[in-house]
């Protein structure tokens, strides 16, 4: 009597009590409702006992439909959690290394033809006190130009969807953390975390590829205190002694690992999107710069070479590391690149090869 079902009291069809509780059960715990089945009311009991024997079955009732009101509003709120978190994560790639650079490479591809325009330029030659001008004094005065006299660390990130429209980064902002460590007798004793500056940490319009780089000069906390200070008695610039070794180069960095946050507004959600990497110390290679991802079609319009985004190539001042073992880069000329219109094969993670680009511009 506790239990309507069609007008008649629960159990007046012993065939269908399990599926009139079933429903029941269901229509409370989702608060659907039909109204075929329900828990009786004062209108349904015939004496005041009935309504009281009745109290218990309509407290549970009561319950259960709170329980399916959390329970809807929890599947929800896990629901749209996963979709924001979806949503909220950049559409970016970044480069497997950092490429510490000794110089700028200011062509963005390397001419066969050393009389052609485009490699022409007037350079202000370092002449020594004894007049001579050699090949190895005009590279140590190249590599002492770039940033003030000090070498760079180069860090790429590419936007996954550069090739579609509507894909940019609006008002993109680029952090980097550096996490230096003390060991002692084999164990983590000190961990500190230090701010890195960047020479253009924001990009109000990501759309192709971003670099961001940062100066190793008297003040980076990515130095040695040795080194900081050597700076500074050379005047702000690098001792160009320095640059004569990728071993001694690397002597210089004292940090464990870097953290490169980049977060903006995606043109495409609409929303708030973010994307990090962290590299480790050993990810730095020395004496090489990030091949050029740009380039243009026939029809006039950029595009980006997603494959070859951790190809290197070595910069024309510095004498770049080893990067495949103990195999010089001479030995592997014949693994050069031809690129023709963006068209072409895909180098390991890292190679000592010079990239060739015949057309194209970033």
């Amino acid at each position: 009597e506790c239990i309507i079902v069609s007008s008649q009291e629960f159990g007046a069809n012993p065939m269908s009590m399990y599926s009139d509780a079933f429903a029941l059960s269901w229509t409370t715990f989702t608060t659907v409702g039909y109204g075929n089945t329900y828990t009786a009311t004062g209108n349904d009991f015939d004496s005041d006992d009935a309504a009281h024997r009745c109290s218990g079955v309509i407290l549970l009732c009561t319950v259960e439909a709170f329980l399916g009101l959390l329970f809807a509003s929890m599947c929800g709120a896990i629901l749209f959690g996963k979709v924001a978190r979806v949503q909220s994560h950049a559409h970016l790639t970044f480069a497997n290394a950092i490429c510490l650079q000794c110089e700028k490479n200011e062509e963005d591809f390397v001419d066969d033809c050393s009389t052609d325009s485009d490699v022409d330029e007037e350079l202000d030659v370092f002449t020594p006190r004894d007049g001579r001008q050699t090949r190895k004094t005009i590279m140590l005065h190249r590599m002492s130009t770039l940033g003030g006299g000090c070498p760079s660390l180069k860090i790429q990130a590419v936007n996954d969807l550069c090739n579609r429209g509507g894909g940019e980064m609006i008002d993109a902002v680029m952090k980097v953390v550096g996490v230096r460590m003390q060991m002692k007798g084999g164990k983590i004793s000190y961990v500190q975390y230090v701010k890195v500056d960047l020479v253009d940490e924001v990009n109000p319009f990501f759309a192709r590829v971003w670099h961001g780089n940062h100066v190793l000069d008297q003040s980076s906390p990515l130095l040695t205190a040795n080194a900081r200070k050597a700076i500074e008695r050379n005047g702000g610039a690098w001792p160009m002694s320095w640059f004569k070794s990728p071993e001694k180069m690397r002597r210089k960095l004292d940090f464990h690992s870097l953290i490169v946050t980049v977060s903006g507004i995606s043109n495409l959600s609409a929303s708030s999107v973010h994307a990090y990497k962290r590299y480790k110390s050993s990810d730095v290679i020395i004496g090489f710069d990030f091949a050029p991802l740009v380039y243009e079609k026939p029809c006039g319009a950029l595009a980006v070479d997603m494959g070859l985004i951790n190809d290197v190539c070595e910069t024309r001042g510095g004498r770049g590391e080893h990067l495949l073992g103990e195999t010089s880069l001479e030995e592997t000329d014949q693994s050069v690149i031809t690129k023709e219109r963006g068209v072409g094969a895909s180098l390991p993670r890292f190679t000592s090869t010079v990239i060739r680009r015949s057309t194209g511009q970033q």
